[in-house]
């Protein structure tokens, strides 16, 4: 029971902190959606596939310039969808931190460590990996933007749940100023700050940081036991 109300309480915060739409509730009045409408969103939806696609390919902001080639648009058309840039970046960043959550799988705190340790590394590797892009391009904004900040913290804060929830067994049997310092260690070990460093500024294949990674995890674990 604890596990699924833990469970429920990390959905409702990802919804919270990446802005995830929540369906309107069924029964309500129906909206009419004309062609303009229609329209609309399928220009604002080009507008935010080509403003991800480009962030992808260039790890890097792009110039509403060039979001608009891309998308087929007008530069106007792109502020009368997007007032503020920062908005339409923050879709973006929404949309692949909210996929990425939404893929990954909770390891449970059952079986043997090294399998844990396996499978967690493995998952996180994965998920830091989808979000690598965004997580490039956000850091030079997060000074200044304080949604990118705060998304940036709910994030962490997720996953050090995940990381305390797949190693409970082990943090448990410690004191609580030790266990306390031994999640800090993991969390700050398999921070996707972490990730982006091995990948983007020691070089890196993204099995040579897994393996980093899952070298780092098992030392700290050990040594807590």
């Amino acid at each position: 029971m604890a596990d699924r109300m833990h469970l429920k309480e990390e959905v409702v915060m990802t919804k919270l902190a990446l802005a995830v739409p929540v369906p309107a509730p069924s029964g309500g009045p129906e909206t009419r959606i004309d062609g303009r409408n229609l329209r609309a969103e399928h220009t604002r939806r080009r507008i935010v596939a080509a403003t991800r696609s480009l962030l992808e390919e260039t790890f890097a902001l792009p110039k509403v310039a060039d979001i608009a080639l891309r998308a087929g648009v007008s530069v106007r058309s792109v502020f009368q969808h997007f007032q503020e840039v920062e908005s339409l970046f923050l879709v973006v960043f929404d949309e692949i931190l909210a996929q990425a959550q939404e893929e990954w799988e909770p390891v449970e705190p059952v079986g043997s460590l090294s399998d844990r340790i396996d499978t967690f590394v493995t998952r996180r590797a994965a998920a830091s990996e989808r979000v690598l892009p965004v997580r490039v391009a956000a850091a030079s904004v997060e000074a200044s933007s304080v949604p990118a900040a705060e998304r940036a913290k709910v994030a962490r804060a997720l996953a050090r749940q995940q990381i305390e929830r797949a190693f409970r067994p082990e943090l448990d049997r410690l004191a609580p100023p030790e266990r306390r310092q031994t999640l800090d260690a993991l969390r700050a070990a398999l921070d996707w700050d972490m990730w982006m460093n091995m990948r983007r500024f020691h070089g890196l294949s993204a099995e040579e940081a897994q393996g980093v990674w899952h070298r780092i995890v098992t030392a700290i674990l050990g040594a807590a036991a």
